[in-house]
């Protein structure tokens, strides 16, 4: 099943053809090559490659209507190639339309962000000053939303860095793939210190300073 922007491609009345390879996004890493020195040295930039996965799919027009498609498969969106985990990406190739309503087969190229985020989204409830949030199966950094209520000055530590909530009043919601802190639905950043948290793979140990009596986490597991 392969979805974009949350709708099966069937449901639009198109039909994939086989399910497509999905390959490992490539690593950044930087070859030098020094005069006088035997081989290489290198520089893990610690990032990864967008890549591209092609879907040769047909179109029955009898039962769709061309123009609808034309509108759907358009844009960024998410996209899923087995219902489990979804990956950003933009269709980055143009569709001839005149010769999918002639021959009815075309291709759908997806440049895709090397991230997939599982579509479960995950919540815990931190209840006391010391947690252990223990992550299985994920193998890459995540970018939480955090949800946070409290009053005067609140210390939050994750996994040694620590974020700061100056004068604190109410709730507070941290959004930390947009890098976003609102608070009464209004941009709170000056009411921030230091960077949004990341989670890891594995135990991630949180800790917090204040008077807080509501704290959750909501994530997305990542994988390469």
């Amino acid at each position: 099943m392969v979805t974009w922007k949350g709708i099966d491609l069937n449901n639009k009345g198109i039909i994939v053809e086989r399910t497509p390879a999905v390959p490992k996004g490539k690593k950044n890493i930087e070859i030098i090559e020094v005069e006088g020195r035997s081989g290489f040295l290198t520089i893990d930039n610690n990032t990864y490659s967008s890549f591209v996965v092609q879907v040769e799919c047909h179109f029955d027009p009898q039962k769709f209507d061309i123009d609808e498609i034309k509108s759907f498969l358009d844009g960024v969106g998410a996209v899923s190639f087995d219902g489990k985990r979804e990956y950003i990406a933009v269709i980055q190739n143009s569709i001839s339309f005149e010769k999918v309503l002639r021959f009815k087969s075309f291709v759908i190229e997806f440049l895709c962000n090397p991230i997939a985020e599982e579509k479960t989204e995950h919540e815990v409830i931190v209840t006391q000053t010391d947690y252990t949030l223990s992550i299985t199966d994920a193998n890459v950094e995540m970018y939480p939303k955090l949800e946070i209520t409290g009053t005067g000055d609140l210390s939050i530590t994750i996994n040694n860095k620590t974020f700061n909530i100056l004068d604190a009043n109410g709730t507070y919601n941290l959004d930390s793939k947009l890098k976003v802190i609102t608070h009464n639905n209004l941009n709170a950043a000056s009411s921030m210190q230091n960077d949004f948290p990341t989670l890891i793979p594995g135990e991630n140990n949180i800790s917090y300073l204040g008077n807080i009596s509501s704290f959750k986490i909501k994530y997305r597991k990542a994988f390469l």
